[in-house]
């Protein structure tokens, strides 16, 4: 049966908690109490390490996360500047260079309804 790390942090607590109230002093099977509880301290002290360094990959990813709002709605600005521009427009080159159809390579727009084979059509 395998444990995870809450659980076997809860469980060697207690037992820590349990040795030093009935016997402070015993050594079993050559481990001390002090030996014990500082490899639960060092444990703890990584956790606690990790816990922040995750709180910092958080914080780091909303400001990252932040930026590309801000760069998205900039790129917008920047397409609609081009668009808008009367030495450039939505049919120049620079255009189609930054990922958008140029006007003149837009299909006419007409469509037509498919109708389906087979079935009749009541009017």
């Amino acid at each position: 049966m395998t444990m995870n790390n809450r659980q076997i942090r809860e469980r060697v607590t207690k037992m820590n908690n349990a040795w030093a109230q009935g016997a402070p002093a015993a050594i079993f099977k050559g481990i001390t109490r002090t030996a014990f509880q500082t490899d639960i301290q060092s444990a703890a002290a990584d956790d606690q390490e990790i816990a922040d360094m995750e709180a910092q990959i958080k914080l780091r990813k909303t400001s990252r996360d932040e930026k590309y709002k801000r760069i998205h709605e900039g790129s917008t600005n920047i397409r609609d500047g081009v668009e808008g521009h009367a030495d450039f427009g939505p049919d120049h080159p620079i255009y189609e260079a930054m990922g958008f159809v140029r006007t003149s390579a837009r299909k006419s727009g007409l469509t037509r309804k498919k109708t389906q084979s087979g079935t009749s059509e009541a009017g």
